[in-house]
């Protein structure tokens, strides 16, 4: 898996140009959008708690499993948006979770290891990962993480600017246009 800290800064990202969206401004104070963005991109890899809790074996229920699929992640984040927010700032605020919730699994299957991401489930239960991993993987344990902090956090870095940039430039042009039109 990529680490939490990468997840939660390209998930975050994706927020950043809707934090002027006008239908989600009764929702959520602008802040609070990209920061639960962060946390949808980061949510998948708590499936990690109930794999060592639960001693769950390898299949649907273990890690990259089932909460990799964009299909499950898409249905939690139109469920969490159902119990936030109403009419148009429903469909806004879970397009928009559900979008960072998915880079997710994208970002797992740029690693250089672990068992892929189911991420055609229901449609496939084989474990994917692009042809190209230039990511270091982090383990599933913070404390061998902290051993290997460096390497993996140096090979998430461009995926991480990326991220931002391009979120930034996504929250510069909405704010641009929205200065246009007042």
């Amino acid at each position: 898996m990529a680490s939490a800290i990468t997840h939660f800064i390209v998930g975050a990202s994706v927020g950043l140009p809707a934090m002027n969206a006008p239908s989600l401004r009764g929702v959520l104070p602008r802040w609070a959008i990209p920061v639960t963005c962060g946390m949808f991109a980061a949510a998948p890899d708590l499936d990690t708690l109930a794999m060592f809790a639960f001693h769950i074996p390898r299949g649907l229920f273990s890690h990259r499993g089932l909460f990799h699929s964009p299909f499950f992640l898409a249905l939690a984040a139109c469920a969490a948006a159902a119990l936030v927010a109403r009419g148009r700032a429903w469909g806004a605020l879970a397009g928009l979770w559900a979008c960072a919730a998915i880079t997710h699994p994208l970002l797992d299957m740029l690693t250089d290891g672990g068992s892929g991401v189911m991420l055609l489930f229901p449609f496939s239960t084989e474990r994917l990962f692009f042809p190209w991993r230039p990511i270091r993987v982090s383990p599933l344990t913070i404390g061998r993480f902290f051993g290997r902090a460096p390497e993996i956090l140096l090979s998430e870095l461009p995926f991480c600017a990326a991220a931002v940039a391009l979120g930034l430039c996504g929250w510069r042009l909405r704010r641009g246009g929205a200065n246009r039109i007042s």
